[in-house]
């Protein structure tokens, strides 16, 4: 069998575009203005083209932060935006196995010996009194011992690409 990844479906790459986008976006703006000379340049005012350079800068600077900004987000994120299904692993990748390939990053469960899998509903709620819905998949084995559980699954038909996968049942234990 191929390895065969499974999104999660998390957004983290609008996430992302959004911390990036505006100072890329601001600092191109800049620029253009600067080619044209439409308006003057801030700091740069003894060269013809100084808000070409604080146009480039402002998007360079912006990239940059956007981007620290954005890993910083995606490391304390602790939903999987992954897994992976190999011949003797399942693998929950959280954002930061995308960066690091430290341990922490990711959950492995040997895929041999899995009979069945048991997904729950987990409903949380944040402080405004909104709820959020995630599902939880227990790996069950031989003779009903708990072979591990994949926390985080955004919907129920990616866990039932995963049992599909490893080809086994799913029984769901909500209404």
């Amino acid at each position: 069998m191929q390895t065969k990844e499974i999104s999660n479906k998390s957004g983290l790459f609008a996430l992302g575009l959004l911390f990036v986008a505006p100072g890329i976006g601001a600092g191109l703006i800049m620029v253009v203005l600067g080619f044209t000379q439409t308006i003057e340049p801030f700091l740069l005012t003894n060269y013809r083209y100084g808000l070409v350079v604080e146009g480039a800068a402002l998007a360079l600077l912006g990239a940059i932060g956007g981007l620290t900004t954005s890993l910083s987000v995606i490391l304390l994120t602790k939903t999987p935006i992954k897994f992976v299904i190999d011949e003797k692993y399942i693998q929950s990748v959280l954002p930061g196995g995308l960066i690091s390939k430290s341990s922490s990053f990711i959950e492995r469960y040997p895929r041999e010996g899995i009979t069945s899998i048991e997904l729950e509903e987990v409903v949380s709620h944040d402080d405004e009194g909104g709820q959020s819905v995630t599902y939880s998949a227990r790996l069950i084995g031989f003779y009903g011992t708990n072979v591990g559980t994949l926390r985080g699954i955004t919907t129920t038909a990616i866990a039932e690409e995963i049992a599909e996968t490893i080809d086994v049942e799913i029984v769901r234990r909500f209404d």
